[in-house]
């Protein structure tokens, strides 16, 4: 320990050496100073950088907990996975044509931007392990398991084990998961997220599963929100609108678990329909998680139906439906860690598989006016406290769409026309189950074997399938009025499936057409939304003919009415880091790898425990 002198008095011998002393004195305080204000200085700079932090100190303290000021606010990660189901990239330039048109700019040189055009990184490798074409059940489980599977794969590996996916690794870690759709909800791409099944078309068993019950194979609810069509697969078999093949009662199975579940479709169990809302709370229910709407008993109706029926449908955009789900998992008081949303537009799909365009844009737009709702959403919810991620991409392309096609040897003439459908009014399938409907009522007038009337069957036709209330052409703006080549080349084909058939052999076409009828005939609109899409039977020639005629109209070309191989876009917002991960070309499985770093997941331990 050194040796303090002690202060010696000041005189005329020694004031040299007091007045030294004395500066050493006041230097010792100027310091001890300095280091009260360096202190304050850091604690000013810790008040400014974490405020947020600071006033959680204070909270928790009040609460008797204490922490640093600096300690940082717990986190909220949120993952908002929206699937535009078979849209590939000349479908988007398609979709921007054809929304551009809608709004009346027709400049070539126009800035027209869709949603999604702004936040586009990168592509993806849609194949599976099984093809260079995928299908939509291994394109699906490539991005909930992050692993390669074959084509019809629902959450399996190729060797038919389940692999964990992300939802299943998120609600263990503490996140609400949910998905939205407008197809079946059992359909294979939310089927991969929520199931494991060896084959897609096993829509009970995924249904069993979706809600939690002893048929979950990890014997827990790995789903707090479901939102979408499918209906049948949750009722018994003796329901009318059921399409199990057991007593099951799914729906009564998942209330019994917790879920509030509400049923916008006739049934005569005792969920009675909720009417035009699912969402209301008339029977004095807030909706509450889990929650669980089935909209329909099949997929919903397409967007251009929904739009165009001659009577208000009870059902809503998609987007009204997105709005809702961000809504209950966000504010739901069980939301302390964040959420996984998987939002699909399905039947961009379904009208791609038809190819019919005017149907296929409609979803499409359908599905960019839910973007840019998700979009707005995410800006609000990145924070210090919460991190957001938006990923859009789409399973595979369907369709091989092509914009321009040639229709003459004189081609190419540089042009197609996506204006010319502006004007259409209803889906192919349902043109089609109009026009049969029809040519039955004619067919039934005509008795003890005379023939249906061609003529009536032809102006039928050229007035309501291709005309103002179907196709919409009409005026030159959609290139004029339909030709007699056109409205030959539908009545070649009904002629073929119907009108040439034997009296005695119409039963068949009849049973047929009472189904098509009940899915969506004008006349029927009330029940557009009851089934699925139209089944194939034997009539699906009239659909393909009607389809082309629109295609020819605007002069856009399918190769197929599958899925192709092609590269698929990758877009994304909200967390800069995650978003530049995506970017170039990468495999499909990549986008199930990007969520799992992200939220900080382990697949591989779900994986294990479903494999004991």
């Amino acid at each position: 320990m050194s040796e303090e002198k002690l202060p010696q008095p000041v005189s005329a011998g020694n004031a040299h050496h007091g007045h030294a002393h004395s500066s050493t004195r006041r230097r010792r305080f100027t310091k001890r100073q300095m280091l009260l204000e360096v202190l304050k200085g850091v604690l000013i700079a810790i008040l400014l950088l974490f405020p947020s932090s600071t006033i959680s100190y204070a909270s928790d303290l009040s609460n008797g907990v204490w922490h640093w000021p600096w300690t940082p606010k717990h986190v909220k990660t949120n993952v908002i996975l929206m699937i535009s189901d078979g849209y590939g990239p000349a479908s988007v330039a398609f979709t921007r044509h054809f929304a551009q048109a809608l709004n009346g700019d027709n400049d070539y040189d126009s800035p027209f931007q869709l949603p999604l055009d702004t936040i586009l990184v990168g592509t993806h490798r849609s194949r599976s392990s099984s093809s260079l074409i995928t299908d939509s059940a291994a394109g699906a489980t490539a991005f909930s398991c992050a692993k390669k599977s074959y084509n019809g794969a629902i959450g399996v590996t190729p060797d038919g084990k389940p692999c964990g996916t992300v939802f299943e690794a998120a609600k263990r870690k503490g996140l609400l998961t949910g998905v939205v759709v407008t197809s079946r909800l059992t359909d294979a791409t939310p089927a991969a997220f929520i199931s494991h099944a060896a084959s897609r078309a096993e829509e009970a068993l995924i249904a069993s599963q979706l809600v939690g019950g002893p048929k979950n194979p990890l014997g827990e609810r790995t789903l707090d929100l479901a939102i979408g069509g499918g209906g049948c697969a949750f009722l018994p078999n003796t329901t009318a609108s059921s399409c199990r093949q057991d007593d099951e009662d799914t729906v009564q199975l998942a209330a019994q678990l917790g879920w509030d579940v509400r049923v916008g479709f006739p049934t005569n169990t005792s969920f009675s329909p909720e009417g035009a809302d699912v969402f209301s709370t008339k029977h004095g229910r807030e909706p509450t998680l889990p929650f669980m709407a089935l909209l329909s008993a099949g997929n919903t109706p397409y967007e251009i139906d929904r739009l165009n029926a001659p009577q208000p449908l009870p059902l809503k955009p998609l987007k009204h439906y997105a709005s809702k789900a961000l809504e209950l998992l966000s504010e739901s008081e069980q939301n302390t860690d964040g959420f996984v949303l998987m939002i699909e537009g399905s039947q961009i799909d379904l009208c791609a598989h038809n190819n019919d365009p005017a149907c296929h844009a409609r979803e499409a737009i359908a599905y960019h006016d839910t973007i840019h709702l998700v979009k707005q959403w995410v800006r609000k919810h990145t924070s210090r406290t919460e991190r957001t991620i938006l990923i859009s991409t789409s399973d595979h392309e369907t369709g091989g769409v092509t914009l321009g096609r040639q229709l003459t040897p004189d081609y190419p003439n540089y042009a197609y026309y996506p204006q010319r459908l502006l004007n259409a009014k209803h889906s192919t399938p349902i043109l089609t189950a109009v026009l049969i409907d029809f040519v039955r009522t004619e067919v039934a007038k005509a008795h003890g074997g005379a023939h249906a009337s061609e003529k009536r069957v032809r102006d039928f036709i050229r007035h309501s399938i291709l005309g103002a209330s179907g196709l919409g052409l009409e005026s030159d703006t959609q290139g004029g009025p339909p030709t007699d080549d056109e409205v030959e080349a539908v009545f070649a084909v009904v002629k073929e499936e119907i009108l040439s058939r034997r009296h005695e052999e119409l039963d068949e076409v009849a049973a047929a057409a009472d189904l098509i009828r009940l899915v969506g005939s004008t006349a029927h609109a009330d029940a557009l939304h009851a089934l699925g899409p139209v089944p194939g039977v034997n009539l699906d020639g009239i659909r393909r003919a009607i389809s082309d005629v629109a295609a020819r109209r605007a002069e856009i070309g399918f190769s197929t009415s599958g899925h192709t191989g092609i590269d698929i876009n990758v877009y994304a917002h909200g967390d800069p880091t995650t978003v530049h991960k995506l970017a170039g070309n990468q495999d499909n499985t990549n986008i199930g790898t990007i969520i799992q770093e992200f939220l900080g997941l382990d697949l591989d331990a779900v994986t294990r425990d479903l494999n004991k």
